[in-house]
């Protein structure tokens, strides 16, 4: 192995532009694309059965969870992983017999698996941010002995 990385420098915030949910309507890999606090350009799409919604679209009253950042970084609530917009249900997410296993998409999911199969994670403290990915991941994520059950988990959840 001996594989190095860098997920230090890295934040959430970096994968929520497009994030793969579950369709509402089909339960089929949907997107949900947009920019933070903009509903004018936040849409969820559905290419499978043209699910289409702005989120200019949503009701007032709907608690829009993007007013924290704690929801970003732990980017769950009672029903599973969701997306920080319209609160659909995450594409890659996986239950696990440590917790749940998540991402808003598969470039995030590819930052994870290095994560974990890195044997070094080197940290540039002049770069280094506290609300990083790295810094952010639950120790039974990025513990050794749950290496291969979670790469072999994240295989799957790629394959999905």
């Amino acid at each position: 192995m001996g594989q190095r990385f860098n997920a230090y420098e890295t934040s959430i915030y970096d994968f929520i532009k497009e994030i793969e949910i579950v369709c509402p309507n089909c339960s089929k890999r949907a997107k949900v694309s947009g920019l933070m606090r903009d509903p004018t350009v936040t849409r969820a799409v559905c290419t499978s059965c043209g699910f289409n919604k702005m989120l200019e679209e949503t009701p007032s009253d709907s608690p829009h969870p993007w007013v924290s950042r704690v929801y970003f970084i732990a980017g769950q609530n009672d029903i599973g992983a969701i997306d920080p917009y319209f609160n659909y249900q995450l594409w890659y997410q996986k239950e696990l017999r440590h917790g749940l296993l998540w991402a808003y998409n598969a470039e995030h999911l590819a930052l994870i698996e290095k994560h974990v199969s890195a044997t070094l994670r080197e940290r540039n403290l002049n770069n280094m941010r506290n609300n990083s990915l790295g810094s952010r991941l639950p120790k039974w994520l990025t513990a050794k002995k749950n290496r291969e059950e979670i790469i072999a988990e994240i295989l799957k959840l790629k394959l999905k």
